[in-house]
């Protein structure tokens, strides 16, 4: 068995070969191109079982494809996850590549980064390239916003919009120069081709969401909707590599972190391990379960988290418990293949849930 760890970077790929006592082979540095990865890779796995590992970076994608195509297995890791680069006082292309091998050597690697392919890959760059498209909007409106505040102009901030910025800096009695009024409208166009994009990429992951029945699976489950389904879809991928729902749950990082020695144990903040797109997305999904969601099919469901409410400061810790327990539930929908069932919830927490929907409820004559 021969281990090869890849340093990759735009230009160029030092790499570092190990046998399986862990002395160096050979040494080396090559293009990062297809052709030449592809030929280093084949030269190597044809003398001896080969077992390739690499930095998680822009290359990732492309490195992983191209070694898989030759019949080589390839483990991605994240670069601060491995502690012996992390930490190391000297570090270079060089020693990167070789503590990567050496890792794969000694079976002393984190847990590898899951890089999906198909259709999962495809819907995670379009939900990314949406995300691009909402920020840059954002930031156009926040230009136009500053224009008009540099000159003594104080727009309402429920304008959300550079038209409607602009109409009502126009209507302002003293009303704008023309300095300023060209700045505006081009922050307007901007602004407009943006929101078009966006209702187009919109149409787009539409249609996605229609074609995928596990998308439409996760949308029975209360205050998950078309594009909060789409995201946990993306970015859980294939959900048999999680043992259970509390291995899902800490890798998107809504578990607590644990701080123990001895007889001592302290419960800290969430870990924000993952995705910070899908943890902020299930966030909001708990703020909407807490808050929007008043039918008596998320009832059970809502009764999980609002439990951990017991006193106002105890808000965000029960919207972030929401969010876990979406998720959970989400991770369910994905393995078994069936829909949000809120009789399949704890017994005790379905009752006391069905009691206070019926407590609020007026009886309809």
């Amino acid at each position: 068995m021969q281990y090869l760890g890849l340093d990759v970077h735009v230009k160029a790929t030092v790499w570092h070969l190990l046998d399986a006592t862990g002395q160096t082979i050979e040494i080396g540095k090559t293009p990062t191109t297809v052709p030449a990865l592809q030929k280093l890779v084949c030269r190597f796995s044809q003398a001896d079982q080969l077992l390739v590992g690499q930095e998680v970076g822009k290359m990732a994608y492309l490195v992983h494809d191209l070694v898989t195509a030759t019949g080589v297995k390839i483990l991605s890791f994240n670069a601060w996850h491995l502690r012996m680069i992390a930490s190391s006082r000297k570090k270079t292309d060089r020693r990167d590549a070789f503590w990567i091998a050496k890792a794969l050597q000694t079976g002393m690697t984190p847990t590898p980064v899951y890089l999906p392919t198909g259709e999962v890959r495809e819907l995670r760059h379009l939900i990314s390239r949406r995300e691009a498209i909402v920020v840059e909007r954002k930031r156009w409106l926040s230009r136009a916003r500053s224009y008009l505040q540099a000159t003594g102009h104080s727009p309402p901030r429920a304008h959300r919009s550079v038209p409607r910025l602009l109409e009502a800096s126009i209507s302002n009695p003293d009303g704008i120069d023309a300095t300023l009024s060209a700045s505006i409208e081009l922050c307007q166009r901007m602004h407009a081709t943006l929101t078009q994009e966006l209702a187009q990429m919109d149409g787009i992951l539409h249609m996605k969401a229609k074609q995928i029945d596990a998308v439409k699976r996760l949308e029975t489950i209360p205050a998950v909707g078309e594009r909060v389904a789409l995201m946990i879809y993306a970015w859980v991928g294939d959900v048999t590599r999680f043992r259970n729902a509390r291995e899902l749950a800490s890798y998107a990082g809504l578990v607590p972190s644990v701080s123990q020695s001895g007889e001592s144990q302290v419960l800290g903040k969430i870990t924000r391990m993952g995705s910070p797109q899908l943890r902020s997305t299930l966030v909001q999904s708990g703020h909407v379960l807490l808050w929007r969601c008043k039918s008596e099919h998320s009832a059970p469901l809502k009764a999980i988290a609002e439990r951990v409410q017991t006193a106002r400061a105890r808000r965000k810790i029960a919207v972030v418990a929401a969010a876990r327990h979406i998720l959970r539930i989400a991770y369910y929908v994905l393995r078994d293949g069936t829909n949000y069932d809120p009789t399949r919830l704890r017994p005790a927490l379905i009752k006391g849930a069905l009691n206070a929907v019926l407590e609020v409820t007026p009886e309809v004559a």
